[in-house]
């Protein structure tokens, strides 16, 4: 399987663990080089790392049985969420399986953030001021003058993600974060600074189908069969799952 735009998630020491074969791919040299290191940690063997980037992976079509691209795809400026899209489905086999996670849109239609100090607190703001950079790469968090950032509307989630991939959508996981987590990221730190305290505030978050007023969402897509790519694209609203 491949983990695209990994950063320093450990997901593919743990696909590792389950047994899998596992490329990490991301543009970071510092990520890959940290990911070996842990996979050597965790599954006593390196994973195999890749310095690409997704709108360009340098694999064949019909490389791997599974894919999960998590909190990455929005970070790709422009139409580049929608050209990384293409290329997961290019590189998944027949009835592979792909998991992607990105923000949703509080508002109608999907926004961008781009300024490096977007939702990054007031508090921490003034108390580290102009060395937060450097404080917050410590933390293996990227905000530089290149950051980007895309909050999905319901649309675009279809029209930017799941249309471009060629693949369908079996299942999604909206996710919204309760009272305690929004206090903690608005208030104290940024999304992606403490993983286990993330992971203890996962606890507070409502899991749902509806994507109405939700944080985030997972996708489950799953790769056409040759016989499924010769009928006619029907309507996401018509079909038996619609988001």
């Amino acid at each position: 399987m491949v983990e695209l735009g990994c950063g320093h998630s450990i997901l593919p020491s743990f696909w590792q663990r389950l047994g899998a074969i596992v490329f990490v791919v991301d543009r970071n040299l510092d990520a890959l080089t940290w990911q070996r290191k842990k996979g050597s940690q965790a599954a006593k063997e390196p994973v195999n790392v890749v310095l690409a980037d997704i709108r360009y992976l340098p694999f064949a079509e019909g490389t791997f049985d599974r894919a999960s691209c998590i909190s990455a795809i929005e970070h790709v400026p422009n139409d580049g969420d929608s050209r990384g899209a293409f290329e997961i489905g290019r590189v998944l086999k027949g009835d592979g399986l792909v998991a992607i996670s990105f923000p949703l849109s509080s508002k109608s239609q999907s926004h961008v953030q781009s300024h490096w100090a977007s939702y990054i607190p007031s508090p921490m703001q003034s108390l580290f001021g102009f060395v937060l950079p450097a404080v917050l790469k410590k933390f293996n968090v990227d905000r530089t003058s290149s950051y980007f950032e895309r909050f999905y509307s319901r649309e675009d989630v279809i029209n930017r993600i799941v249309n471009p991939s060629r693949c369908l959508l079996e299942d999604s996981i909206a996710l919204e974060s309760g009272p305690t987590i929004k206090f903690v990221h608005q208030k104290m730190v940024p999304t992606g600074v403490f993983t286990l305290l993330e992971y203890f505030l996962a606890k507070f978050m409502s899991v749902d189908e509806n994507i109405k007023a939700a944080d985030a969402i997972i996708l489950k897509l799953r790769k056409k069969r040759e016989s499924e790519c010769l009928k006619t694209h029907t309507s996401r609203s018509g079909s038996t799952f619609a988001l």
